[in-house]
């Protein structure tokens, strides 16, 4: 009678675990303009094929990513500031690996930080920000 219990819960376990992704988007988002980091987390882990305990791990790395740019200057703390001059800062993704590394402490590799952000610029068009 265990056994037989036993392979029921086995079989119903299974039968339970499907293939449907761990997060989604929300494709009324398209060409909207509007980045969010929840958002932008799932699109990269999907594209990658990471996990969900990848998750958290990406969104580390885009939030080191927006710490870095407030920090060249490249976007403001305060979006309702209007200084009118566009920064002439360019953003190098080396250096910004580098500051997401040993300033934020990422836990990731350099490898998987650079295909984050070689991925977010996907989710970047996806929303309209970025043209081919």
């Amino acid at each position: 009678m265990k056994k037989i219990f036993g392979i029921l819960l086995i079989i119903l376990i299974l039968s339970s675990c499907k293939n449907d992704p761990f997060c989604s988007l929300n494709e009324n988002n398209v060409g909207k303009e509007i980045y969010d980091l929840d958002e932008a987390s799932c699109f990269i882990a999907l594209k990658l094929n990471k996990k969900t305990s990848d998750l958290n791990l990406i969104r580390d790395a885009l939030i080191a990513e927006e710490n870095y740019m407030i920090k060249i200057g490249l976007i403001s703390e305060n979006p309702n500031s209007e200084n009118g001059t566009e920064p002439n800062t360019e953003l190098d993704v080396n250096e910004l690996v580098e500051y997401a590394l040993n300033k934020e402490k990422v836990e990731l590799t350099k490898t998987e930080l650079i295909e984050i952000y070689e991925t977010e610029i996907e989710y970047l068009k996806f929303i309209g920000v970025v043209n081919e």
